[in-house]
């Protein structure tokens, strides 16, 4: 597994997806260096049935420390691009029955903003989480993804997995969908 990630990496950086000389998202990196590194918390979350699993699903940091840095901006100051990376373990819970499992989901992300903040595109080394919806050009659920993902975000707010290298496990099946 560890040789097959290592040729991804190898693959994305030469396609210029990921330069290493910046670990930037989106091609080379343009104007000043990354901004410092700071700590990101992650405060979990709560979502209601049929967000992303037919019951209510909620998260829970359980251990945690990341950190996160600006890697480019907009000319109005607007966040562009960012790196985020760190130990991450969640438990997420089935909040209908009670029913919790544990993931470590630890990854590297590089998340891209279009100039009004929303989403662009979400490229990540997991494992991470990521929620599909439905309507979505993927199943509905809560996925932990490990290996090298890409998620694109349409206009109108629909998601799809444009790379999907690696494995990917719907939480919500584990808890009972």
């Amino acid at each position: 597994m560890k040789r097959r990630v290592a040729f991804v990496l190898a693959a994305v950086c030469a396609a210029g997806l990921l330069p290493a000389a910046t670990a930037a998202a989106d091609g080379p990196a343009r104007g000043p260096a990354p901004e410092p590194w700071e700590p990101y918390v992650d405060h979990g979350f709560s979502v209601p049935a049929g967000y992303v699993c037919s019951f209510p699903l909620t998260s829970t940091p359980l251990e945690q420390d990341m950190v996160k840095r600006v890697l480019e901006r907009y000319p109005d100051g607007a966040v562009k691009r960012e790196e985020y990376k760190g130990p991450l373990v969640v438990e997420f819970e089935n909040t209908d029955t009670g029913a919790t499992t544990v993931r470590d989901i630890s990854g590297h992300a590089f998340p891209k903003y279009r100039e009004d903040g929303r989403y662009e595109r979400y490229v990540a080394f997991g494992p991470v989480g990521f929620g599909m919806r439905e309507g979505d050009e993927f199943p509905r659920g809560f996925w932990v993804v490990d290996g090298f993902h890409v998620v694109e975000f349409a206009e109108d707010g629909t998601r799809r997995f444009s790379v999907m290298e690696g494995t990917q496990e719907n939480i919500c099946e584990a808890l009972g969908d």
